[in-house]
């Protein structure tokens, strides 16, 4: 049995190691970086699929396909071309093959960006949370 000095220092050593645990720190805060590489845009006949976070593909969406990222990851991307910025949210997987491409955006953020007719262009996506 411990004395109240005891005690005492137990729940002093809990509230020492209480206040250290970082507190509101998710897996999004975590990743918070910025990359670069290229972007695509989804193709026309993808209207409808099925999402890899749930919900269909709508080309008026600002949405965007990322490997890695947690779904409804915001990222703020840039195309390095011209200097447009788009803010987007990760609502599915890809783009898969070419190694270069970070990204696949919605045909409205490929459309705000300016690469339309271009297909791909080059980008820096920053995770804003």
């Amino acid at each position: 049995m411990r004395g109240p000095l005891g005690a005492g220092r137990l729940a002093a050593a809990a509230v020492l190691a209480l206040s250290l645990v970082p507190v509101g720190i998710g897996p999004v805060e975590a990743q918070r970086r910025a990359f670069r590489g290229e972007a695509s845009y989804y193709a026309k006949k993808l209207d409808g699929n099925a999402m890899a976070c749930g919900g269909r593909y709508r080309p008026r969406k600002m949405i965007a396909a990322h490997r890695t990222l947690p779904c409804g990851t915001r990222l703020k991307v840039r195309n390095r071309a011209n200097g447009r910025v788009v803010y987007v949210t990760v609502k599915d997987r890809g783009p898969f093959g070419a190694s270069k491409r970070i990204l696949d955006l919605s045909r409205r953020a490929a459309r705000r960006l300016h690469f339309i007719n271009q297909g791909l262009t080059k980008v820096r996506a920053v995770v804003r949370r």
